[in-house]
């Protein structure tokens, strides 16, 4: 098991620098130990923002196109989410090099400025991240009340050899998914290339309940938005409290 300080010190710089690349002040922070946090701490990072409230709601439309923007796909983003809830130990650092996607802060701030000025221009209607489960989560979340068609073929990839599946799950800090009016597309495409970020058009979102996944024009998942969403009973734990003596 890793040392809590070797740990903390990572955590601390890790946030620290990434910050600091997209321009981002740390302004406060915690630090609280608990012996129960040895082999795998508990680490939050949150940001706090103003958006004009008018566009503080986001919900895809009919026939929006779903646009991947960012970084591209690589099999290093596949186990983000399952490495975080792991305990940390030496041969940690050896295996996050291919479980957890190493973000590029200096890109996700080129996306940050082209998100902020296409929201302005009002060129799309939704957006949300890549984060843990990479296109599986945001498209999912995204189309939860409508429905989403996508083609994986599509999507940018860091080198070839991905499966349809590693291309669905696989995380990215620097890639945000857009839901974009088709009318919109062309003036988004040219702020993208005139900054220097790559938009590519991975699905749509369409009015049919349903998730849809195409690979090379076949069918490769379906599932109704229902079941993807509640089709799970939550878990549901009793525990006791007992205070120390």
């Amino acid at each position: 098991m890793l040392h809590p300080r070797r740990v903390m010190q990572g955590v601390v710089a890790g946030v620290r620098d990434y910050g600091n690349r997209m321009g981002i002040p740390t302004v406060n922070g915690a630090l609280y130990f608990d012996p129960r946090y040895l082999g795998n701490p508990l680490v939050y990072c949150g940001n706090v923002g103003l958006i004009p409230q008018e566009k503080s709601f986001k919900e895809p439309k009919p026939n929006d196109l779903a646009v991947g923007m960012g970084g591209r796909t690589g099999r290093d983003g596949i186990h983000g989410a399952t490495f975080s809830s792991a305990e940390l130990t030496s041969e940690s650092e050896t295996l996050s090099g291919g479980a957890v996607q190493i973000g590029n802060a200096i890109t996700e701030k080129m996306v940050l400025d082209v998100l902020m000025v296409a929201r302005d221009r009002g060129l799309y209607n939704a957006v949300t991240d890549c984060g843990a489960g990479g296109f599986s989560s945001a498209v999912g979340e995204m189309g939860e009340h409508i429905g989403a068609e996508v083609w994986l073929e599509r999507v940018p990839l860091k080198y070839e050899g991905l499966s349809y599946t590693e291309i669905w799950i696989s995380e990215a800090q620097e890639r945000m998914t857009l839901a974009v009016p088709e009318d919109k597309w062309d003036e988004l495409r040219a702020l993208c290339e005139s900054e220097g970020v790559e938009a590519t058009v991975i699905g749509r979102f369409v009015p049919t309940g349903r998730l849809v996944l195409k690979y090379n024009d076949q069918q490769v998942g379906d599932l109704t938005m229902d079941f993807l969403h509640n089709g799970r009973p939550p878990v549901v734990r009793d525990a006791v409290y007992r205070p120390p003596a």
